[in-house]
């Protein structure tokens, strides 16, 4: 319980990146693996729970992200990048599902974690007192990190997740509200009023204020509807229980709550003429609908969407303006069968969770919840891409694992009595209690080894995240972010690194580079080792900026051949990254034969009237690509220039770019 609380609160403070999912692997890992070993008393209710049907289930989305690493058959489910980097580079590369095999690594990671702490949560939770515990541990956390997601959202810093912990913290609240009230109508008497439960009442009331204030304050309709729609089916649960057991009541309230559900979602604005996975969301999303007009059957690889977004996003416009939702991402990433299959388990997950709570005496609260969160995170999927935060997603796995660990009624009474089982066979004779103690252990050996194996398997993706050597390609939030000394132009942001954009690079040594247009000298080739870019392009052959390198490094080896093959995959995988475009005009306009060429005089003639009209911040780079140009590129140049501003050509003078290019 307390790893559970550590690895989330870390998971809240942290930024998003290497370190965070490193962190969660090596927490959940090392807590699976003591469950696995040293089980709690009524863990052998957990074999109850855990079947091999639902393994196959959870398990199922780690197989997909790992046939996206296998290699693939030329020409079938593979991504033609991989032949095109292969061209590039003039070596055989396998073909892959995925573009980048780092983010899908990264990806798996993060999924076998979050599987890790619904599976120890719902170990522990078998136990109603421990239940009770972890139900405020995590009521506190999502309440503590609401609030301060709201404190950062006033300064315009807030997370990418904060809406979905906000909606937990509300479904949460509301639960602990509703046992707080049970507890008093069982525990009252004539006169008397049971004072225990009261804190717990009142404490949940105020978590719940602050959960909703932060959602009507800082977050979209969509948000709001799915919190509310959540509480709804929770306190329908509780009215069916308090005053309508009975099938025709049942019947009844839940009619309602369906008629108010579809009532609910008329009220939210729907994006018309577009694609479904995007349709609730109230933020710009034009390079997702260009991206999932590309979707492949098999998807392009699990955290491709954030490798892929800069290439399709219009230019000038950050990352950070726009992030998929997290339906679109499932559908970018993994294909749209994948989605279908999700959006069905989630929804079958929420009907039995509801005949469970149903049938249970007591306690009924806790699979209730996780069937009202289910229902909400569905909304909030198609909404904003919160839900696929670490943090976020590891809330959810412990109130899935909690909701499902007490789902099923008598699950610790069965493991009693099954100890106690073997107790009087022990007693009777070594013959009579060896099969039913073979029995026992092969029932109560199924969920530990699961668990086992799925320890070890985090362990060693986070020991392959923590060595440099072993972690090429990773997400794109890894990228390393270099300030110049020389302020950049307002209007355009700080050049990033064009030299390795993971954070191994330069613990192997790599010096860092920048680029600024403003300064009189430009360095056109980074002192990184050209055998360190190529390792990283065969697993992520979508960096732009890495092909941008082994270009310029290539343009000054014996390798020229090359350069212009390497120079039009940086064209194709960052056409809109402004922060190339000073390296990459210097390296064009200075080898012959990429001037020559049709198709990259295009390219350039595109950069050029990017630098010339629409980003004049960027003009002072035409100076030091003209002074590295050739002589053919040059008079390029210079035509290009009287094309798109005659009056700047002779601002300037063509006289001044060739004294400085002596």
């Amino acid at each position: 319980m307390l790893a559970e609380l550590m690895a989330i609160a870390a998971a809240f403070a942290m930024p998003e990146d290497l370190r965070s999912c490193v962190l969660a692997a090596f927490i959940f890992a090392t807590a699976a693996q003591i469950v696995a070993i040293f089980p709690p008393p009524a863990s052998l209710g957990f074999a109850k729970l855990l079947r091999p049907g639902l393994v196959a289930v959870l398990a199922t989305p780690a197989l997909s992200m790992a046939l996206q690493i296998v290699p693939m058959p030329m020409g079938t489910l593979g991504n033609p990048i991989w032949a095109t980097a292969s061209t590039a580079l003039n070596e055989p590369l396998a073909e892959t599902i995925t573009v980048d095999t780092g983010a899908t690594m990264f990806s798996l990671a993060q999924y076998c974690a979050v599987l890790a702490a619904a599976l120890v949560t719902a170990s522990i939770t078998l136990d109603r007192t421990r239940a009770a515990q972890v139900l405020h541990l995590l009521l506190s956390v999502t309440t503590i990190s609401t609030a301060m997601w709201f404190g950062r959202e006033t300064t315009g810093a807030a997370g990418s997740d904060g809406s979905t912990v906000a909606v937990l913290g509300v479904l949460l609240s509301c639960a602990a509200a509703i046992r707080a009230a049970d507890q008093l109508r069982r525990h009252s008497r004539p006169g008397a009023i049971a004072p225990a439960p009261l804190p717990t009442l009142c404490v949940a009331i105020i978590t719940m204020i602050v959960c909703v204030v932060a959602l009507l304050i800082r977050t979209n309709l969509a948000a709001v509807v799915a919190a509310f729609l959540g509480s709804g089916l929770l306190l329908s649960v509780f009215a069916i229980r308090r005053w309508f057991l009975g099938l025709w009541g049942t019947a009844g309230v839940l009619a309602t709550a369906v008629i108010i559900f579809v009532a609910t979602l008329t009220v939210i604005p729907l994006r018309t003429n577009t694609d479904p996975t995007i349709a609730l969301s109230a933020s710009s999303q034009i390079a997702t609908e260009r991206m999932l007009q590309d979707v492949r059957p098999a998807g392009s690889g699990a955290g491709a969407s954030a490798v892929l977004l800069p290439i399709y996003r219009d230019v000038g416009v950050g990352v950070s303006r726009e992030r998929p939702t997290a339906a679109a991402a499932i559908v970018i990433d993994m294909g749209w069968v994948f989605l279908c299959g999700v959006l069905v388990v989630a929804v079958l997950g929420a009907v039995v969770l509801i005949r469970r709570s149903l049938s249970r005496a007591h306690d009924y609260v806790y699979p209730a919840l996780g069937a009202a969160a289910s229902i909400a995170l569905i909304i909030l999927a198609f909404a904003d891409h919160g839900v696929l935060g670490l943090g976020a997603s590891l809330s959810a796995a412990v109130l899935f694992g909690l909701a499902f660990g007490q789902s099923i009624p008598g699950a610790g009474r069965d493991a009693l009595s099954l100890e106690s089982k073997e107790a009087l066979d022990r007693a009777a004779g070594p013959f009579t209690a060896s099969y039913p103690r073979f029995a026992s252990a092969l029932v109560a050996a199924w969920p530990r080894v699961t668990l086992m194996v799925l320890g070890i398997t985090l362990a060693v993706q986070a020991l392959w995240m923590v060595f440099p050597e072993w972690y090429l390609g990773g997400r794109s939030s890894s990228s390393t972010v270099v300030s110049t000394a020389t302020p950049w132009p307002e209007g355009i942001s700080k050049p990033a690194s064009i030299a390795a954009a993971r954070e191994d690079f330069w613990i192997r040594g790599g010096s860092k580079f920048s680029v600024n247009p403003a300064s009189e000298e430009q360095e056109t080739a980074p002192a990184v080792p050209s055998n360190t870019l190529a390792r990283a392009l065969r697993s992520s052959p979508l960096r732009g900026d890495i092909w941008l390198m082994l270009a310029a490094a290539s343009k000054h080896s014996s390798l020229q051949h090359g350069t212009a093959a390497m120079l039009k995959m940086s064209y194709y995988t960052a056409p809109n990254d402004l922060d190339l475009l000073p390296l990459r005009l210097s390296v064009a306009l200075a080898t012959d034969g990429v001037v020559r060429e049709p198709e990259f005089r295009d390219l350039i003639k595109r950069d050029v009237k990017l630098a010339v009209s629409h980003q004049p911040a960027l003009r002072p780079a035409l100076v030091s690509a003209y002074r590295s140009a050739s002589p053919d590129g040059k008079n390029y140049l210079e035509s290009l220039i009287s094309e798109q501003d005659p009056t700047y050509l002779d601002q300037v003078g063509a006289r001044n770019f060739r004294q400085g290019s002596r």
